[in-house]
């Protein structure tokens, strides 16, 4: 058995003193004078266990005691490391030879724009509305089943037929050979007058809600109900609902998750273009569908009367009606150089933009840059701001203000104005010169809040009030298929545009 003393060891490992962080040879205690180890390369039994460790700076640790885990490694001023703890060690310089020197840490720069804030006071530019609002072909007698034709076109009808049968014969094949009670049997392609009557039917279960589809059918004297069973039979109607589409998936493209409702949507929104131009002011927010089924792009939203489900971001008038829908689906678009906040809210303007609009937006969508460039597009936009906006002025958004005071601060046409209610609230416009107005609430008390204040919440109500009037009679059930309910709550939509004011 081999028997080195201190000394060796110390030359050997080159230890750095870890007591005064110079660069002499450590001092080994006398306890630990020696070290036995044993010329086959087994450990003596007259020694504790002794081990030895390479860290990711190859750093060699020689440990000693009766448990490893119990010591801790420390960091010596000369470079070095000891041991500390349960048990005590050796400390060894690092190998200068095969050292790695660390890699710079890779940062993304971040182009953040200069703007020039000062609180000399303005007019607003002027951008005059260009265009007539309304229908753009009047409906000689204005019905709603005249203006429910107008959204829910033949074309639309046929698509659903065609789909509907497609859908139907590749299921039905896929289970084939079919058992001899099955209601499959029973299938027959569905035509438009047919489809029409499901419509009717769908939407008809809004107002008049009972448990289960099955108790529109019922005889029992407590749900009987005669109309539905004179247009249609129960098991006619369940068939229907079971194989409602709106694609071939045979030839849609899967990369696309809305590939199973995309021509709808297209359809909805095209057909708004068409027919109806809106009036000046406009607002865009999130509405939510319900849903708690398995989903890629469901999503949470707190305010929410359903706080899960799909998110829309649609663009209304003010007084409610639906213009634009777009559908989240988890994936990036393309930002425009603004975020995809501010891509949304140029992608649902788009064919609006330089006709003078108003827009009303909350937090979620401002930023000085979408200002600015819908400023350049001749639109105007107004709306709440959050704090942590790189591009916000940072005296206005820091300032510590009392209740009742404000401050403001203007880049070319963009104003920036933070107003302490019972918190502190941030806007943003580039159609107002900071005022303070007075202003009566519902309980018919005076208060004194800023014009930009006031404005937005006049504005900002679009979406809330169309969600208000869908809930009254909604027709959504609980279903497997997400797309059904979302093809059902286009046409709910279509149905409060037929009773609209504005049209």
């Amino acid at each position: 058995m081999a028997v080195w003393n201190a000394e060796q060891v110390a030359d050997l490992l080159m230890c750095e003193s870890s007591d005064d962080g110079g660069n002499e040879s450590s001092v080994v205690d006398s306890e630990d004078s020696e070290f036995r180890i044993s010329s086959s390369g087994g450990e003596d039994p007259t020694v504790s266990s002794e081990t030895e460790s390479t860290d990711s700076e190859n750093r060699t640790y020689v440990t000693r005691g009766r448990s490893r885990a119990r010591g801790r490694r420390v960091r010596t001023r000369g470079g070095g490391v000891r041991a500390r703890g349960g048990s005590r060690g050796v400390c060894v310089t690092p190998n200068r030879s095969r050292s790695v020197s660390p890699q710079p840490r890779r940062t993304r720069a971040i182009h953040v724009p200069h703007h020039d804030w000062t609180e000399v006071a303005q007019d607003p530019p002027d951008f005059p509305f260009t265009q007539t609002p309304g229908l753009i072909n009047p409906v000689p007698n204005g019905s709603p089943a005249e203006l429910f034709e107008l959204f829910v076109t033949p074309e639309l009808i046929d698509m659903m037929v065609t789909e509907t049968n497609r859908y139907a014969a590749a299921q039905i094949n896929k289970q084939r050979p079919l058992r001899r009670h099955s209601r499959l049997n029973d299938w027959r392609d569905t035509n438009a007058v047919e489809m029409k009557k499901f419509l009717a039917l769908l939407l008809h279960m809004g107002p008049v809600s009972l448990p289960t589809i099955e108790h529109y059918w019922s005889t029992n004297n407590l749900y009987k109900n005669t109309l539905f069973g004179s247009i249609m039979s129960r098991n006619r109607f369940q068939l229907l609902l079971r194989f409602w589409h709106f694609t071939d998936n045979a030839n849609a493209d899967a990369t696309d998750r809305l590939y199973k409702l995309r021509l709808v949507l297209e359809h909805f929104n095209h057909t708004m273009d068409r027919i109806y131009y809106p009036r000046k002011e406009l607002s865009i927010d999130e509405s939510m569908v319900l849903w708690r089924g398995r989903l890629v792009f469901r999503q949470y939203i707190k305010n929410k009367r359903h706080k899960y489900g799909i998110k829309l971001y649609e663009l209304c008038e003010s007084r409610g009606l639906v213009l634009r829908i777009r559908v989240y689906t988890g994936t990036a678009i393309d930002d425009m150089n603004m975020g995809q906040s501010g891509a949304i809210v140029m992608k649902l303007l788009d064919g609006f933009l330089d006709k003078g609009h108003v827009v009303f937006t909350d937090n979620y969508y401002n930023s000085v840059g979408l200002v600015k460039r819908l400023t350049n597009r001749s639109t105007y936009i107004c709306g709440t701001l959050r704090f942590d906006r790189k591009e916000n002025p940072k005296e206005v958004a820091s300032k510590k203000l009392k209740k009742g005071e404000h401050a403001w601060k203007r880049s070319e046409s963009v104003v920036v104005c933070k107003w302490k209610d019972k918190r502190d609230v941030l806007t943003i416009s580039n159609m107002h010169r900071v005022e303070m107005i007075n202003v009566v609430n519902r309980r018919q008390q005076m208060s004194i809040k800023p014009n930009i204040v006031q404005d937005y919440n006049d504005g900002m109500s679009g979406v809330d009030t169309s969600d208000q009037m869908l809930s009254y009679y909604s027709g959504l059930r609980k279903t497997l298929r997400w797309y059904k309910k979302m093809g059902l709550h286009n046409l709910e939509v279509c149905i409060n545009k037929c009773s609209h004011p504005a049209l």
